[in-house]
């Protein structure tokens, strides 16, 4: 390959990977030569070929400039052998009812990012004292948060972690390091990041079936503890992925104490609890926690601040544990994005900013499931979400959702099969909807469209 061909693959291959995009100014053709060691004249051909392909425009005494050009949006559809993964359902198509995340569009950025301005200015100061633990500040408006729900947190088992997801793993990794057992029991449906993280830590995983009403058969649950030993319970009490989904005060209890006796660790994962659609806030397992037995997991990467990866954990009896995990991994977590959380928990501006993204959600939800019950097909089964922003349907029986999702995403659609969210032996004919990337005003005719496909693969 010649010198020119190699100049204008380098840059091609830039381009089609996103690093130039369109608009941005190429470098002259002098600094060419003097980066890439080239003439003038291989230069200038590079650039030619570059012109022939569509890439790149000459523009009178301004240079070269990338080529405005539509960009094919990848869809997320695995590769032939792939299965399919969370991460393959992105917000690259125009209904991207499968993505995992929570619409950008809903959050109110700017309260936040004046919170991150005016923390800075103590950043400083701050640096001087950075324990595993977190940043103090935050350590301690956390713990008044959480003090007026009427929840009492112990001061020295709160870490703040790298996102939700870094305090769900040393949750996971402690309990097995605690117990010597490498099995753990999992509330299925399942959020899709946790049973991956459970593989990769070569975890066995023994499903707990969650009801339609959001229990559990506490008695199965019993047996299974009793025959296995597991190291712990990983489950979602408020508003569960991907059911949305509230287990019962009762039941919380009980399985609380089922736990305590037979002295195996809860993880629970709070992550949407602060997205309830009642009057208040939903109780979390930690609350009936009298020994330690619950290793209480949260963020508020899902309402608050999305992209700050900022999580929790309140760890209990293995607290100790989780500390030593935590210096051995990560060391701490980011202080800048801490610091704003503080401040932004200080200052009592959340309570309205959740307030308002509630009731968004809370609408967004009541249109999706009325546009569903009209367009679905007949025998198709709502589950009702409390909270969060997911919603669960359950198809005829007839139908596999994984296979019908390619002719959605022909249509610009998607949705996160059901398969996706158990560990293995999954039902077929269920499907999760982001509700949060619900358009009511320009997208029910996208409802619609779904349901048609879904209606035309009945036998």
């Amino acid at each position: 390959m010649s010198k020119t061909q190699q100049l204008a693959q380098l840059f091609r291959h830039a381009i089609e990977q996103g690093q130039l995009r369109a608009g941005d100014r190429m470098p002259s053709l002098r600094q060419l030569c003097q980066d890439h060691g080239v003439s003038l004249t291989t230069a200038q051909r590079a650039y030619a070929e570059l012109e022939r392909q569509g890439l790149l425009q000459a523009l009178p005494r301004s240079g070269f400039r990338i080529c405005p050009r539509p960009v094919p949006a990848r869809t997320p559809e695995a590769e032939p052998g792939q299965v399919l993964r969370m991460e393959h359902l992105t917000t690259a198509l125009p209904m991207p009812w499968g993505c995992p995340f929570i619409n950008p569009a809903l959050i109110n950025t700017t309260q936040m990012n004046r919170a991150l301005s005016r923390a800075l200015q103590d950043y400083r100061s701050a640096l001087s004292s950075t324990p595993v633990e977190g940043f103090d500040g935050l350590r301690r408006e956390l713990g008044l948060h959480y003090l007026s729900q009427g929840i009492a947190l112990a001061g020295d088992e709160l870490l703040i972690t790298c996102g939700g997801m870094e305090a769900l793993t040393l949750a996971m990794r402690a309990a097995v390091s605690a117990s010597g057992s490498h099995s753990m029991v999992v509330v299925t449906p399942a959020f899709p990041a946790a049973l991956d993280q459970l593989r990769h830590l070569g975890i066995t995983m023994l499903p707990a079936p969650l009801s339609e009403q959001g229990s559990l058969d506490l008695t199965a649950l019993e047996t299974t503890l009793q025959q296995q030993r597991p190291a712990g319970i990983v489950l979602m009490a408020n508003f569960q992925h991907p059911t949305g989904l509230l287990m019962p005060e009762a039941q919380k209890r009980a399985l609380v104490a089922l736990a305590e006796r037979h002295r195996i660790c809860i993880i629970e994962d709070d992550t949407y609890r602060e997205l309830y659609f009642g009057k208040q806030a939903a109780t979390p397992l930690k609350a009936y926690d009298r020994s330690g037995t619950v290793l209480h997991c949260a963020s508020f990467s899902k309402s608050l601040a999305p992209g700050y990866r900022v999580g929790w954990i309140a760890a209990g009896r293995l607290s100790d544990t989780v500390r030593g995990l935590k210096l051995c991994s990560s060391l701490g977590t980011p202080l800048p994005s801490q610091m704003a959380l503080a401040r932004l928990l200080a200052t009592g501006q959340h309570g309205d900013m959740l307030e308002r993204l509630r009731a968004s959600l809370r609408n967004r939800r009541d249109v999706m499931q009325q546009q569903i019950r009209e367009s679905f097909p007949v025998g198709s089964r709502l589950l009702q979400p409390e909270g969060g922003y997911f919603q669960w349907v359950i198809l005829p029986e007839e139908l596999d959702s994984a296979a019908l999702l390619p002719l959605a995403i022909e249509q610009g659609i998607h949705y996160a099969p059901s398969a996706l969210f158990y560990p293995q032996q999954a039902p077929a004919n269920a499907l999760r909807l982001n509700f949060s990337f619900f358009d009511p005003l320009h997208q029910r005719d996208g409802i619609a469209l779904l349901g048609a496909l879904l209606g035309q693969a009945l036998p």
